[in-house]
C-alpha cells in the first residue's frame, strides 16, 4: 500500500506536465483560439482551421504553423493561412509552413520586414496576391512543386536574390516580382505559358532571361527598366503553331541588352516569337536587331548562318490603326495574324 501511494506522488508533477502540455489551447470565442502563441480559426464547416489573423506584439519570433489541432478531444487538420494572417508583424524571421496547408491567402506576410527564412509544404498549390510583397529580407523562396501560378504581387519589392520557378508553374501574375531589385537569377519552367504585366519590371540586377516556347504571352512592360539585363533567349523545343507574343515595352529602358535571340534549340527561320514595335522603347536594343535562327545559345557558332540564309525576313506586316503594331513576320505565319488582329497591308512600306 506504501509502495503504491509512493508511485502516486512520484507520478502527480509528471502528469500535470503533461496536462500543461496537452492543454494550451486557449479559447477567444466559438470559432477563434490560439495555440502556441498563434490564432487560428474554424472554416464554416467547422471541419478544417484556417490561421487568423494575428498581431505583431502577440507572434512570436520563430512561427510554426501546426499540422493540426485538438480541439474539445478532437483534431483538427489547418487547411490554409488566412487573408492578412501575419500582415506587418515585423518581429517574425522565421516560418514553418506544414504538408496540411494547400493555400497562402492574400497579403498573409505582407510587410514581414524581418522575414528571411521560410520552410514550405510541396503540397501548397495557391500563393495569394501580395502573400509575400515587402518582405525585404527573404533573400530565397523555394517554390512548392504542385504550385500553378503565382499570383499578382506575390513577392513584388521584396529581398529576392534568386528563384528557381517548378515545372507545372503555367502563369506569373501582374507585379508579381516588380521591384526586387536584388533578384539576380530567374529559372523559368518549360511549362510557364504566361508573364503578367510588368511582373519582373524593376528587376535592377537581373542579367539574363531564357524562355521555352510553351510561352504564350510576355506581358506589356514584363521586364521593363531591368537595367543589368543584356540577353534574351527563346528557345524553340516543340513543332507547334504556338507564337509567342511580346506586348508593348516588354524590355522598354533595358540599357544593357545586347542580344535577343529567338528560336534556338532548332534550326529554320520562321518568326515563333513576335514582337511589338515598342517592345524596346528607349533601350539601346532595337527590333531590327533580333536574331532568328537555329543554333544553341552555347554554341560557339550560334551568331553564324547557313550560306544562303537571310537573318531576318524581308517583309513586313503593318497592323490596323487600332493599335498601330508593326511585327516581322514571314508567310509561314499567316495563320498567327488572325489570333492578334494582323492585316497584310496592301502597300508595302517604303
Amino acid at each position: 500500500m506504501k509502495q503504491t501511494l509512493l508511485i502516486l506522488l512520484l507520478l502527480m508533477p509528471l502528469a500535470s506536465v503533461v496536462f500543461a502540455q496537452a492543454d494550451t489551447v486557449e479559447t477567444v470565442d466559438s470559432m477563434h483560439f490560439k495555440y502556441f502563441g498563434i490564432r487560428y480559426a474554424f472554416e464554416e464547416s467547422k471541419k478544417s482551421l484556417y490561421v487568423d489573423i494575428n498581431y505583431n506584439e502577440e507572434t512570436p519570433t520563430q512561427v510554426n504553423i501546426m499540422r493540426q489541432i485538438k480541439i474539445n478531444g478532437k483534431f483538427y487538420p489547418v487547411k490554409r493561412i488566412g487573408p492578412r494572417a501575419f500582415y506587418g508583424c515585423r518581429n517574425i524571421t522565421c516560418v514553418t509552413i506544414p504538408d496540411n496547408v494547400e493555400f497562402i491567402d492574400s497579403s498573409a506576410f505582407r510587410w514581414c520586414v524581418n522575414l528571411s527564412n521560410i520552410g514550405i509544404s510541396s503540397n501548397v498549390k495557391r500563393i495569394g496576391p501580395d502573400c509575400f510583397r515587402n518582405c525585404t529580407n527573404l533573400r530565397n523562396f523555394h517554390v512548392p512543386n504542385n504550385l500553378q501560378s503565382i499570383s499578382s504581387g506575390a513577392f513584388r519589392a521584396s529581398g529576392l536574390m534568386s528563384i528557381v520557378l517548378p515545372e507545372g508553374l503555367k502563369d506569373i501574375g501582374a507585379y508579381a516580382f516588380e521591384g526586387c531589385k536584388a533578384l539576380a537569377s530567374v529559372t523559368f519552367p518549360k511549362s510557364l505559358r504566361t508573364i503578367g504585366k510588368e511582373a519582373f519590371a524593376n528587376c535592377w540586377a537581373l542579367t539574363s532571361v531564357s524562355l521555352f516556347d510553351q510561352v504564350r504571352n510576355v506581358g506589356e512592360g514584363a521586364f521593363m527598366s531591368c537595367r543589368s539585363l543584356n540577353i534574351v533567349v527563346f528557345t524553340k523545343l516543340l513543332e507547334s503553331n504556338v507564337k509567342t507574343i511580346v506586348a508593348a515595352d516588354a524590355f522598354a529602358e533595358c540599357r544593357s541588352l545586347e542580344k535577343v535571340l529567338c528560336n534556338t534549340g532548332r534550326t529554320g527561320k520562321v518568326k515563333d516569337v513576335l514582337f511589338h514595335e515598342n517592345a524596346f522603347r528607349d533601350s539601346k536594343f532595337n527590333l531590327e536587331s533580333v536574331l532568328y535562327g537555329g543554333k544553341p545559345i552555347n554554341n560557339p557558332n550560334a551568331g553564324k548562318r547557313k550560306k544562303g540564309e537571310p537573318e531576318f525576313e524581308e517583309d513586313e506586316v503593318v497592323v490596323d490603326a487600332d493599335n498601330a503594331t508593326r511585327l516581322r513576320t514571314s508567310e509561314t505565319v499567316k495563320r498567327a495574324r488572325k489570333n492578334i488582329g494582323v492585316r497584310k497591308n496592301s502597300k508595302k512600306k517604303k
